[in-house]
């Protein structure tokens, strides 16, 4: 049994067990890393807990999604990074998250997607 808000859907579902679940585990790491929030987020005001996933699920379908994701960005980095960087690495994770375990991508594509990333983090 995996730990709740790093387990994939398929694996609740059906018990599917693939490589795909630590691509699907490491998209959550990627969003805790971006946000300083845990898995699995418990709001104020509100009495059910809730992923990361879907907070950041519900940031991109936000009328303005830039709003949205930013909300969800560790206020502690304040301004100091490029938001293009942020975006791409929501993009990663958005897609090492995808529902359908198929769709997602290998481990050895995040690590080239994140290598391609680092030169402009540099900047």
């Amino acid at each position: 049994m995996g730990t709740f808000g790093y387990m994939p859907p398929e694996y609740g579902h059906s018990g599917i067990i693939s490589s795909k679940i630590d691509v699907y585990a490491f998209g959550v790491v990627l969003y805790e890393l971006i946000s300083s929030k845990e898995a699995v987020v418990k709001e104020d005001g509100i009495d059910e807990a809730r992923s990361l996933v879907a907070l950041f699920a519900e940031a991109h379908n936000h009328p303005n999604p830039i709003e949205g994701i930013s909300r969800l960005i560790d206020p502690k980095l304040e301004d100091n990074y490029p938001f293009d960087s942020v975006q791409k690495m929501i993009q990663l994770a958005n897609a090492c998250t995808e529902k359908d375990h198929e769709m997602r991508p290998t481990m050895r594509s995040v690590v080239v997607a994140l290598m391609a990333l680092s030169p402009s983090i540099e900047d």
